[in-house]
Parts: C-alpha cells; sequence; structure tokens
C-alpha cells in the first residue's frame, strides 16, 4: 500500500515531478506560513509533528506559534504572508479565538488567509453559529482531527489560499494596466496642444493632495488622482490648427475649444466604472468657476462637483506654473496673487486656503515630474 504522503497528496506533487526524488524543499523564505494559535503546548507539539513531512506544490511548511489572541496578533503584524491559521476558540477567555478572526477579517481587512477553527470546547461555539456569524473556512472538533485529516485540511485550505492569491494578483495587473491606459489616454489628449504628457502627472498628483487636505477617503483621492489626468480627453476632437496656435485665438475659435468639455463628458459618461464617472465629471466641470462665469453650464458654488473644483485650480496652477509656446512660466509669487485674487470667482475660496496652506508641496510636485 503507498504511503500516505504519496496518495494524499500525489496530484500536488506530480505538478512538479514524476517521482518524489525530485521534490526539493524550499527555502524558508518560500515556504507556506502557518500560524498555529492554541494556549495548550501539546497542541503545538502535535500539529508539528504531523504536518513536518508536509510538502505542497514544492513548498514545506514554516510553523508559527501563538499562545494567545494577543500573541496571535503580534504574528499577523510581523508576518503578512500567512497562508493558514489554525485557531483555538477557548484561549484568555471562551471568545478569545472569535474574536480574533473578527480582528483579522474586519480591522486588518485581510480576507487571504484561510482560518481553521479547531476547538476542544465544542459547547462553547457551536458550529452553525461559528460558520454563520464568522469568515472562516472550516471548523473542527480537535477529537477528530486524526494526522490524515489534518493534512488533507491544510492542503485543501493551501490549494484555497494559492487560488486567492492569484486572483489578487491577476486584478492588481489589471488595475495597473488600467491606471496605465488612464494616464496615456490623457496624454495623447495633452500631446496635441502645446501642454506636455507631464501635464497631465501634475495635476493628478496636486489634486490628490488638496483631495487629502480635504480630508477625503484615500480611495477618492486615489480616484481623484486618476480621474484628473483625464480633464482634457475632448481635445483628442478638437482640431490641430486649433489645438497647435500659437497665438491668440479668435471668437469662434475660442469656441470650438470650449467645445472639449462637453466632447470628454460625452466620451465618458456612459462608463459605470466609478473611474471613469468621476472623469466624466471632472471633464465636463474643469472650466466651470465659482461665481457661475464659467463654461459649458454656468454652474456656482456647490453646484460644481468638489472633484472638479478642486481639478480646476490645480489644472490653472500647472499651466501658469509652466512654459508654453504662447507665454513664458509665472513666478510662484505672481501665481499665488492671482489664485488669491480669483478666491470666490474662479475658484472655491476653501479650495484655496487649502492651497496656500501647502503650497511648498504642491510647488514640490513640479520637480517630481518635470516637462
Amino acid at each position: 500500500m503507498e504511503s500516505l504522503d504519496s496518495f494524499l497528496f500525489e496530484e500536488d506533487r506530480l505538478k512538479f515531478s514524476r517521482n518524489n526524488e525530485n521534490i526539493k524543499l524550499a527555502s524558508k523564505q518560500d515556504s507556506w506560513k502557518i500560524l498555529i494559535v492554541d494556549d495548550e503546548e501539546d497542541v503545538h507539539a502535535v500539529t508539528r509533528m504531523a504536518l513536518r513531512r508536509l510538502v505542497f506544490e514544492g513548498r514545506n511548511m514554516e510553523f508559527l506559534s501563538a499562545y494567545s489572541a494577543a500573541e496571535a496578533k503580534e504574528m499577523l503584524y510581523i508576518h503578512s504572508n500567512i497562508a493558514v491559521i489554525l485557531l483555538d476558540v477557548v484561549m484568555e477567555d471562551d471568545t478569545a479565538g472569535l474574536s480574533l478572526v473578527s480582528y483579522i477579517r474586519r480591522k486588518l481587512g485581510n480576507t487571504m488567509v484561510r482560518i481553521i477553527i479547531r476547538t476542544g470546547n465544542p459547547g462553547q461555539a457551536l458550529e452553525e453559529h461559528v460558520i454563520m456569524d464568522y469568515d472562516i473556512n472550516d471548523y473542527r472538533e480537535k477529537t477528530e482531527l486524526t494526522t490524515q485529516r489534518l493534512r488533507t485540511a491544510i492542503v485543501t485550505a493551501l490549494r484555497s489560499f494559492r487560488d486567492l492569491s492569484t486572483i489578487d494578483a491577476l486584478n492588481l495587473e489589471i488595475e495597473d494596466t488600467q491606471k496605465e491606459l488612464v494616464f496615456a489616454l490623457g496624454e495623447i489628449a495633452e500631446s496635441r496642444s502645446s501642454e506636455t504628457s507631464n501635464h497631465v502627472k501634475r495635476v493628478g498628483k496636486i489634486a490628490k493632495i488638496l483631495a487629502s487636505k480635504y480630508k477625503l477617503p484615500d480611495y477618492e483621492t486615489e480616484i481623484l488622482r486618476l480621474a484628473a489626468s483625464m480633464h482634457d480627453l475632448g481635445k483628442l476632437a478638437i482640431h490641430d490648427s486649433i489645438l497647435a496656435k500659437p497665438g491668440p485665438l479668435t471668437l469662434e475659435e475660442f469656441a470650438t475649444m470650449k467645445a472639449h468639455s462637453e466632447m470628454g463628458y460625452e466620451m465618458l459618461k456612459a462608463s459605470k466604472r466609478p473611474l471613469l464617472q468621476v472623469a466624466a465629471i471632472i471633464a465636463h466641470q474643469h472650466h466651470e468657476n465659482y461665481d457661475g462665469t464659467g463654461y459649458p453650464q454656468r454652474l456656482k458654488g456647490k453646484e460644481i462637483h468638489l472633484y472638479s473644483r478642486i481639478v480646476a485650480l490645480a489644472d490653472v496652477f500647472d499651466a501658469l506654473g509652466n512654459e508654453r509656446a504662447y507665454k513664458a512660466p509665472w513666478p510662484n509669487d505672481k501665481i499665488k496673487d492671482y489664485i488669491k485674487e480669483q478666491a470666490g470667482k474662479k475658484f472655491d475660496p476653501h479650495i484655496v486656503t487649502l492651497f496656500l496652506q501647502n503650497f511648498s508641496a504642491i510647488s514640490a510636485v513640479r520637480e517630481m515630474f518635470p516637462d
């Protein structure tokens, strides 16, 4: 009869080798981290003994031990890539283990690690209640976990962790690709006019600084940074003879140029993606003035979306401070005087205050992304 190792884990071993002799145990930094959380020393020893020879996808196990929920929190802080937690319920108190689950899932926001509850006191935490009310992945009584069942439970959990990690990595790749495409679109639009490609990066970064000082959540400030790069997307629909004209525009040409706000909005408005919905708002409204004299809708005050009020100031600041075919860059003092003078006219007064209070950080963005 085949050994337990070759019977239980043949599928995973064969991914790397046709025979056990070719299996190479990974170094510690490549091993699967298993956190054992239990207040009984014997449980730690027995668990390590049962799993000591286990190999999954060519990687061995690295065992971490915590003897209380408090110690487990420390381990989770030190080790960010724990794959599986074998968790007792009753430790410092009757619900220490379940409280730790809530901490992991809700406070840490860690939905990746697989959690297997092992309890020696099933009456303290009924299985149905735990499964329904807590985000755990398995529930076992210690007496039922033979060596074979424990090893099977661990392999099942590791497969799940591996798959979730793969999905997470793919999602990050998709997000990064989307960000690159967003900036590429913005840069293409700007490259057809007198602005440089780094203009969109600077406007996005400055908008994020202002949004952060406005106390918007981090998620919103990052969405705004990305969406701001598409504020002039509608310029893709404006003829080069107008975009590249070195001198002043005629009234007819300026009317055509102003249409880029509506055109950018039309390009983006149908999307259901939050990022592109924000970009549509900004493209539509970033030339509105706080006093109602802007375009295309002549919105006034808080009728203009906060995102657009922020980007409007960031866009003007960057345009004034950098050289263009039709003008030299303004010095900082002249820019600050102009923006202060435009508070309540072109710009939201509160955003002007935030701009002036954080001028050093904002002006440093030009050095981060020079023309």
